[in-house]
């Protein structure tokens, strides 16, 4: 209390608020944002996805889920395989957790990924197929989407799956220095 009034209600400061944010405006965190087209050329070269190796499949599908859905690492990393839906040409995915930006009202439960018939070098669908069927043996009982591309093939953690977006965009000539990733 202040004045006999809440500090937040107080007309005082209120207007002091005010005059210091017309000072000093909020500004947005980057000046810049990244060229999704040198990904998308990059993710092209690996293809056909039925030769590439493990590691490369695996960081093709992190980042088209990534490209596709615009979700957290923390939603990768909560993807898991039970009740996984296969339908004609779609996926849908379920969370194993809560997410941070779920909260009363608003409860993501799923993901859906849908094919890409223009360009299937950048299908979702094609890679996470694919994906799929070659971890199958080495997945084990683990129900989680991504597992590890090196023996002995567990599950990875959130800071793995960001450090493989990291990697491909490195990879993609992306200058990694001007963006933080939490």
């Amino acid at each position: 209390m202040f004045n006999g009034v809440t500090v937040g209600s107080n007309a005082t400061i209120i207007r002091f608020l005010k005059g210091v944010y017309n000072l000093r405006p909020s500004e947005p965190r980057y000046s810049e944002t990244w060229d999704v087209s040198k990904v998308f050329n990059f993710l092209r070269k690996l293809s056909p996805v039925k030769y590439i190796s493990l590691k490369d499949l695996t960081l093709k599908l992190v980042m088209l889920i990534v490209l596709s859905t615009a979700c957290r690492t923390q939603s990768l990393f909560l993807l898991c395989l039970d009740n996984l839906v296969k339908g004609k040409d779609s996926y849908t995915l379920f969370y194993s957790g809560l997410l941070k930006q779920n909260r009363p009202g608003f409860n993501v439960h799923f993901v859906e990924l849908f094919a890409y018939p223009p360009d299937r070098r950048l299908c979702v669908f094609t890679v996470l197929k694919e994906y799929l069927m070659r971890t199958a043996q080495a997945r084990g009982n683990s129900q989680k989407l991504f597992i590890s591309y090196v023996k002995p093939f567990k599950a990875v953690s959130r800071e793995t799956i960001s450090r493989w977006i990291k990697t491909v965009m490195s990879k993609s000539g992306i200058n990694l220095k001007s963006y933080s990733f939490a």
